[in-house]
């Protein structure tokens, strides 16, 4: 399962290189979204309840809705998107909860053997859904992902402390 630093840092990564310049502020504001389909790790269904395809939807269906605010819920959407994503490599998620009850997963891994040859292995599909995803209760930190959290915290006080003084000298 990747931990909290991975969830964080590779979607900010991609956005930084895809997103145009003047959109830059929004990335680090709407950082959270990136690890928020772990808050269903306190409710009995982890994997399931907020790691779905429904929810990046929903975004981008009322980014659509709201032209003005198309932006901010395109970059919302792909953060929890890619957490989702991240995270069918660890495990496994419910990608179609509540419809479909089973875990969607993808399992690829480069190794050498002994021999130098290069071994590539890629395997997905879906698998029951298990009692041990379904009782991940409260297990949310760790220290990389705690000191994580703290800086990406720190930096989103910051740009909006910025945004805001930016604002009042207009």
């Amino acid at each position: 399962m990747p931990d909290w630093a991975i969830h964080l840092i590779v979607p900010l990564l991609v956005l930084l290189i895809v997103v145009r310049k003047e959109e830059h502020k929004y990335i680090l504001l709407l950082l959270p979204f990136a690890i928020l389909p772990d808050i269903d790790t306190f409710a009995t269904q982890h994997r399931a309840l907020l790691h779905n395809v429904f929810i990046p939807l929903v975004l981008v269906l009322i980014g659509i809705s709201l032209k003005k605010f198309r932006t901010i819920f395109f970059i919302a959407a792909f953060y929890v998107a890619s957490h989702v994503f991240l995270d069918m490599f660890g495990g496994g998620v419910v990608l179609f909860y509540p419809f479909f009850n089973e875990m969607a997963y993808i399992d690829a891994s480069i190794e050498i053997s002994k021999t130098n040859a290069l071994l590539w292995t890629f395997d997905y599909g879906f698998t029951a859904y298990g009692d041990r995803w379904k009782l991940a209760q409260g297990y949310i930190s760790d220290s990389v992902g705690t000191g994580s959290l703290a800086l990406v915290f720190a930096a989103g006080v910051w740009a909006a402390r910025y945004r805001l003084s930016a604002w009042r000298n207009k």
